[in-house]
């Protein structure tokens, strides 16, 4: 009985943690070659992804509440020749093996300018999201 009620306390204190870094600076994204090495993430869904100036949010749920959970966003740095040109990008997820099974609703933030075309409009093409995002760097 100790035990399952020390496992939500903890549990209790990560939720509360995650909270608080909300508030605190958004992460960039990242440009990479190549995505293979993040393919292996944690499972995660993506309920709504918006962008506002050059920050990006994604509505992720995900299995856990008893670890801290990492993500990244992930660009491609090759850039497919179309009008508007086109960015594969990739949310990464790590979970730190959390085996908790709640279900963690989260809203993620990204700094998205490296993503960004200099010639204006640049389509991104979210790996598991089926709507293309069209970004103009805001200045």
């Amino acid at each position: 009985m100790l035990a399952i009620v020390l496992t939500g306390m903890s549990c209790k204190s990560v939720r509360e943690k995650k909270q608080d870094k909300n508030g605190g600076t958004v992460p960039s994204a990242i440009l990479v070659e190549n995505m293979d090495e993040y393919r292996n993430n944690a499972d995660f869904s993506i309920t709504a992804v918006s962008v506002e100036g050059n920050v990006m949010s994604i509505d992720v749920e995900y299995s856990g509440g008893c670890q801290e959970h990492e993500f990244k966003l992930l660009g491609m740095k090759a850039i497919q020749k179309s009008m508007p040109p086109k960015r594969g990008i990739f949310l990464y997820h790590n979970s730190n093996g959390d085996n908790c099974r709640s279900i963690v609703e989260e809203k993620l933030k990204f700094d998205i300018s490296v993503l960004a075309y200099e010639g204006g409009e640049i389509i991104l093409n979210l790996d598991t999201w089926a709507n293309p995002i069209s970004y103009t760097k805001a200045k």
